[in-house]
């Protein structure tokens, strides 16, 4: 996220094509109920039980349900939404893909994004002494 504000910030992506990427990003994330029958957390039975409720009360997220409903422990959500994280496609990669960017920009872009926020630590630990 912070990267992408570079972008932004730094005049290489509007901010409606940072908001695009944010959701094709977001929409890459394997789904939940999905990770927890292939781990055999959930069975497709309890998956559409916790969807059916989702649908009585849609402001909350399936994995809430899910442990209201004793599917799933806390522990389990987090390490399902961990694994979701880690399976969800990169900034990186969903820039080029879309276009957005050459994977050459992005490239230089990170590199210089890193310098800069090592180069802010210091200042930031001056300021908080």
């Amino acid at each position: 996220m912070q990267f992408g504000m570079y972008l932004v910030d730094n005049g290489l992506l509007s901010t409606q094509a940072f908001y695009k990427s944010l959701k094709l990003q977001m929409r890459s994330r394997p789904q939940l109920g999905t990770m927890a029958i292939q781990t055999r957390r959930l069975t497709v039975k309890q998956m559409f039980i916790i969807l059916q409720e989702q649908c009585d009360t849609p402001q909350q997220m399936f994995g809430e349900i899910a442990v209201r409903l004793g599917y799933l422990t806390n522990e389990d959500l987090n390490q399902l939404l961990d694994e979701q994280s880690r399976n969800m496609a990169s900034l990186r990669d969903v820039l080029v893909e879309h276009g957005f960017l050459s994977a050459e920009v992005v490239d230089q872009q990170y590199a210089a994004y890193r310098r800069s926020t090592r180069q802010a630590e210091p200042e930031l630990e001056l300021a908080n002494a």
